[in-house]
């Protein structure tokens, strides 16, 4: 089996690393082969394409160059990381004895794009042989889709070669933390507004958020005007993300909408108790069983996020069946389980002449 992986550029995110990913297990596996095509050059932080099979395309002329390189790789599948692709992507595979499959990789009820953008790819996205999404929400949300073509494929846990083999059985520190760009989307204003609720009954503890983004200048006002400049600390983007808050207390998600979170299933899959706005399109309601494994909140409910994080840290016992339930979605979400799935979609697809 020949797979065409396109990505829209190779920066850091999280459609290109679910991309590399497959694209790494099916050149591993025997009889199978995987080309990641970029249809942008990158400029600015992106990830090191040294070792996969990859090709960029520039701007000009995208729809014919593309349509170039699946006659001339001839594929069994195409598959397009994202719906807005389906601008180039069907278009370029049209008439060609090909499937193509177009993976939703975002919350398609907050699309942030330009509206011709949205209706043309949403529109031209019907003409594709099959559909994965991420959660099961983002699947109802296009009814008029086949069901019998499209099937829900989790992100899988990546990196969990790079995290601790147990669950943390120190002493933890006395930190809240949070993982994400610092954007309006993550809604680290909301976490920020509970913690301050909470702060002077909790003097010992400092809420970290880790990350990056153009809305910190904004949040390091609004904690200056809180008087929280010693309480909570924007140290930025990092790469040693698990040894960063592997012993904390517990992990906060506060975004209005996410694809399947990949900060959330990470910190879970550390065994840190964990409390999520359930935001759409359902990632957090898909990881979390509510007051089994971790807590769910209203998005912008600052009164429940603040009432959920003071149980977690008033509660012992909560802590510790949060973190051992939590731990256990390594099982489900394995990159080797993940991998398996899209393969046996793409021969299903292939199969169905």
């Amino acid at each position: 089996m020949k797979v065409l992986i396109i990505i829209s550029n190779c920066g850091i995110g999280g459609s290109q690393r679910v991309a590399m990913h497959l694209a790494k297990w099916l050149n591993g596996k025997e009889n199978s082969l995987a080309k990641i095509v970029s249809l942008k050059k990158t400029t600015g932080n992106c990830y090191d394409m040294n070792g996969y099979d990859y090709v960029e395309l520039s701007e000009n002329h995208v729809i014919k160059k593309l349509r170039n390189l699946i006659k001339n790789e001839n594929p069994d599948i195409v598959l397009s990381m994202g719906v807005p692709m389906a601008i180039y992507t069907v278009p370029a595979s049209m008439f060609l004895n090909v499937k193509h499959v177009i993976s939703e990789r975002n919350d398609p009820s907050h699309f942030s794009g330009k509206p011709m953008i949205k209706y043309l790819s949403r529109f031209l996205m019907r003409f594709a042989s099959g559909y994965v999404f991420q959660t099961r929400d983002a699947q109802k949300f296009y009814g008029m889709i086949d069901g019998k073509k499209s099937i829900v494929i989790a992100n899988p846990l990546s990196e969990m070669q790079n995290m601790p083999t147990e669950i943390f059985s120190g002493f933890r520190e006395k930190k809240i933390v949070s993982v994400g760009r610092l954007n309006k989307q993550k809604n680290h204003s909301l976490l920020i507004d509970a913690f301050a609720d909470i702060v002077n009954d909790y003097p010992e503890y400092k809420l970290v958020i880790w990350g990056e983004g153009d809305e910190r200048e904004k949040l390091e006002n609004k904690i200056e005007q809180m008087g929280l400049k010693e309480k909570v600390l924007l140290p930025g983007a990092t790469k040693q993300v698990f040894d960063k808050i592997n012993s904390s207390t517990m992990f906060v998600l506060s975004s209005d909408f996410e694809g399947m979170p990949n900060a959330l299933m990470e910190a879970m899959a550390l065994g840190l108790p964990v409390v999520s706005t359930d935001c759409p399109c359902g990632g957090p309601h898909d990881l979390i069983q509510d007051g089994e494994n971790g807590f769910l909140v209203p998005v912008g409910d600052r009164e429940k996020l603040k009432e959920k994080m003071i149980m977690i840290l008033d509660s012992l016992e909560i802590q510790n069946r949060f973190s051992k339930k939590a731990f256990s979605i390594r099982d489900e979400y394995n990159l080797e389980r993940i991998c398996k799935k899209w393969y046996e979609y793409f021969q299903l697809l292939v199969e169905d002449k």
